[in-house]
């Protein structure tokens, strides 16, 4: 069972009208980048026991570019950053719909160790790094517009922005080869460790400077997602049973989490860009007094999908978004038993 809310977003001119899809048959196509829940599922069987309980597959393939794969029509759901999907819509001429979500946007703002830099504003003109021109980089591009009124994004004219490896960045920093970077503190413990490079903004995530300074609530700081489960509208109205199964799957997978993270870790250092136990300790403590980004469910509902929500009114007044374009849907997936 499913419940859509709002209508797609986006301006390419078969926005209004989506492709036709196919019968989804118990089969989920699914990419994203590597995941240590995701690998915890499959050899923990979980997901195993739940597909063939289901009568149903998730076949995925990993990628740090899910924007591109889900455009070029090699995918049925994506994980992407929610300010992505107007940009999504308008690639692919399609309307798409949010269904579940995943982490918070766990990016931070660093920089040098010897940096007088204590905000964007000051880092006008520098050199700043980046594993993307979307996702992360929008988000820090809507707080360098409000908070200073300066451009953030690919072909801007106030900052130069360097799109590298995220595994680089905080190295690029440390070398002095850039001034700062929207850097993922798990691909950047080794720098924040030393003190080679500093986060600013108190160490905030971007998720925790929207709750500051933009959310209703501020104490909820899973707002915005850097991982959302985002698929073709079509697709979602066509395969229900499908994209409930699918959150299903992942919202075990959040509980897993929770009662296994230290384990998960040291299974997948490589998936937290760990390389030793005090990096793992780190990381631990980065979670436990810092900021968690797992979502504590995947499942959606109406509350958490009104704050959600809220992110596109920044992203109009900032100018990531025209003025005019229609709300982004949202599909709330009700939970219950999987039919088999």
């Amino acid at each position: 069972m499913v419940s859509l809310f709002g209508a797609a977003c986006g301006s390419g001119s078969g926005a209004d009208e989506a492709t036709e899809v196919a019968d989804a048959n118990g089969t989920v196509r699914m990419v994203m980048a590597p995941d240590p829940v995701w690998k915890w599922l499959e050899s923990e069987g979980i997901k195993q026991e739940m597909e063939q309980q289901a009568g149903m597959q998730v076949i995925t393939s990993s990628s740090w570019d899910e924007f591109g794969v889900y455009a070029g029509g090699h995918a049925d759901v994506i994980s992407a950053a929610t300010y992505e999907v107007p940009d999504l819509e308008e690639a692919t001429g399609d309307p798409a719909t949010i269904f579940g979500r995943y982490n918070g946007d766990r990016s931070v703002l660093a920089v040098g160790a010897n940096s007088p830099a204590q905000n964007l504003c000051d880092l006008e003109g520098k050199k700043i790094a980046t594993y993307t021109a979307v996702s992360i980089t929008l988000i820090w591009g809507m707080y360098a517009q409000k908070f200073c009124g300066t451009d953030l994004r690919a072909g801007g004219g106030d900052y130069e922005l360097i799109v590298t490896d995220v595994q680089n960045l905080s190295s690029l920093v440390a070398r002095g080869d850039a001034d700062a970077c929207l850097c993922l503190p798990d691909f950047a413990i080794p720098d924040l460790m030393s003190g080679a490079v500093r986060p600013v903004y108190d160490g905030m995530s971007a998720a925790q400077m929207y709750a500051e300074h933009f959310a209703v609530d501020k104490a909820a700081t899973t707002h915005p997602q850097t991982n959302v489960f985002v698929a073709r509208k079509a697709w979602v109205e066509k395969n229900p049973e499908e994209a409930q199964f699918l959150i299903a799957l992942w919202d075990r997978g959040i509980t897993k989490w929770q009662e296994h993270r230290d384990e998960i870790i040291a299974a997948y250092p490589e998936d937290f860009a760990v390389r030793s136990e005090e990096e793992a300790a780190f990381l631990r403590d980065w979670l436990d007094t810092r900021y968690d980004w797992f979502a504590p469910t995947a499942q959606l509902d109406q509350e958490w999908v009104a704050e959600e929500t809220r992110l596109f009114d920044l992203m109009k007044e900032t100018g990531f978004m025209d003025e005019d374009a229609p709300p982004t849907s949202f599909t709330i997936v009700e939970s219950g038993p999987i039919a088999s």
